[in-house]
């Protein structure tokens, strides 16, 4: 039977890359990329020459969704022809990668077999460059218009990833990152219900290229819109009263003292890094690896011996789920250098097992200690102790996760809520403070036509372009063809649903001042649009 594996390369390929992704590399009959990194493409070639890069289904103004299923269906026409695919992208396959999700669907629909392997995420590199402790306050993960949405109980004694914030209110994916500031204010309002205004954030930027640093920049949650914005920036929130560590910017071929790396779910999904690593270096582990005799185990920071060497330090999963921020206090507090390496996570593991997306549909993960808050509606990984005693945890790999626990399982799932429910307040408000500014982007995108400059009044302009909107709608209606084709006055549904016709612009148009106008009466400024008046005058 035909196999499909769906693999991650890691953020940062090919150091990144696990030793299972790439023995599952080497023995496919096709090998699918959705990469435009063209040393990636250089490097997948060598290890498989039988190699198609699924980039090239984009095209200049094709929907999305159309690309990814083109994606999804190729990958299943190879199964269909009795080959074994490997369908392979940057960073997890599963975290924000709809190709994989649809080509996952697809193959088990069709009774294929399947195999999808964890890589090393944006969410590790994460945690391990900011260096965030993951294993004593766990972490709610999410994407920024769900956490407007839906009804996502934000838990302030643990850490809060969210993806996506520069593009906050974008549904098209045209506009430059932090094009609607409204939407990113009201997701800092609805954060600082939970953590205060004045609670300090980490804006970072995960590089994949030697071209491109790696950036954490950090502002307070009322600034948050304020902050310019990189595409490709995740939200860090840090729980109340958590002491962060500085962040780790530096170059990673600069010598430490010591190293603090992961083994990932099992020795095989070590990364490519963590082999060239234990070259040259005194080799501990917090637990015994049968692959690894070689290795010292240690069960505290204290037990490394003070002799000057350069160590590393290996832990179950990643360092971050496994104590590793804990040693990294100590060797700051004793004066030595030190780095986290990301690895697989505790939660890339999962979202293989079960299948999910991170990203669309929510995931929270606590240690057994922690009280998850009610209701959850966020799926959640909730890691329980393999020893009775009181206090005890074990962090060491689990195979597979399901919705209840087996009697003999160290880890509990609980799938979320589906649907989930809806929270109208948090996006209502979005809508609102970025009423003006989605106006200045629907007229830049229709300025030719729309544009009345003989008004020196903001709220005048507005005025005249509802006007204005108005007498060509009513000039359209008396038009045979409108009037037949919408039929019993659903003329604006009609408008809205063939954007190509010449009238739909001017009922945007009208929709737009209208909303302006509400939004200006409850305070909101009309600078964007004094602005944009100036500059096409």
């Amino acid at each position: 039977m035909s196999k499909l594996s769906v693999l991650g390369l890691g953020l940062r390929c090919p150091e990144q890359a696990t030793q299972r992704c790439l023995d599952s590399l080497r023995q496919a009959d096709r090998v699918f990329l959705i990469s435009d990194n063209l040393e990636k493409q250089d490097w997948l070639r060598q290890l498989n020459p039988n190699f198609y890069n699924l980039m090239t289904h984009y095209a200049l103004g094709k929907p999305r969704r159309d690309t990814y299923q083109e994606m999804a269906d190729q990958v299943l026409d190879c199964l269909k022809s009795g080959g074994n695919a490997a369908l392979v992208s940057y960073g997890h396959p599963l975290v924000f990668c709809d190709p994989s999700r649809l080509a996952i669907e697809q193959t088990v629909g069709a009774g294929y077999e399947l195999e999808v392997l964890p890589g090393v995420s944006s969410i590790d590199c994460l945690l391990a460059d900011l260096r965030v402790d993951a294993h004593q306050y766990g972490l709610q993960i999410y994407e920024g218009h769900d956490l407007l949405l839906h009804a996502v109980a934000v838990d302030p004694s643990c850490s809060q990833i969210i993806f996506q914030v520069p593009s906050l209110g974008d549904n098209t994916g045209g506009w430059q990152p932090g094009r609607f500031r409204g939407f990113i204010r009201a997701l800092g309002e609805k954060l600082a219900q939970s953590f205060g205004e004045d609670h300090e954030v980490v804006l970072y930027f995960g590089s994949n290229s030697p071209e491109r640093p790696t950036r954490a920049d950090r502002c307070l949650l009322k600034e948050l819109h304020q902050v310019e914005m990189v595409s490709e920036y995740t939200l860090w929130v840090p729980p109340l009263g958590y002491e962060s560590l500085p962040p780790d910017l530096q170059s990673r071929d600069v010598p430490v003292d010591l190293e603090l790396a992961g083994t990932g779910m099992a020795w095989s999904d070590r990364t490519q890094e963590m082999t060239d690593l234990m070259a040259g270096r005194d080799v501990y582990t917090l637990q015994a690896i049968p692959e690894l005799p070689e290795a010292v185990a240690v069960d505290d920071f204290t037990r490394l011996p003070a002799d000057g060497r350069p160590k590393l330090v290996l832990f179950p999963a990643h360092p971050c789920n496994s104590g590793g921020v804990h040693w990294a206090r100590q060797a700051q507090a004793a004066g030595l250098s030190y780095r986290i390496r990301p690895s697989i996570s505790w939660e890339g593991g999962v979202y293989c097992d079960v299948p999910i997306d991170p990203g669309l549909l929510g995931f929270q993960s606590f240690p057994a200690r922690h009280q998850p808050p009610e209701p959850i509606n966020l799926a959640t990984l909730l890691r329980l102790p393999a020893d009775p005693r009181p206090g005890a945890r074990y962090w060491g790999p689990v195979s597979a996760f399901q919705e209840q626990a087996q009697a003999d399982s160290v880890a509990l799932f609980v799938t979320g809520p589906s649907p989930r429910p809806i929270e109208n307040g948090p996006f209502l408000r979005a809508l609102q403070l970025s009423a003006v500014e989605r106006l200045v982007a629907f007229l830049e995108l229709h300025e030719s036509r729309l544009v009345l400059q003989k008004n020196p009044s903001a709220k005048m302009w507005l005025h005249a372009n509802l006007q204005l909107a108005g007498r060509e709608i009513r000039e359209a209606l008396a038009k045979t063809d409108l009037a037949q084709l919408a039929g019993d006055g659903n003329w604006s549904l009609y408008l809205l649903d063939h954007p190509e016709h010449p009238a739909a612009p001017y009922l945007l148009l009208r929709m737009r001042c209208e909303e302006a106008l509400e939004s200006v009466a409850k305070g909101i400024s009309l600078e964007p649009l004094v602005g944009w008046i100036k500059a096409h005058r």
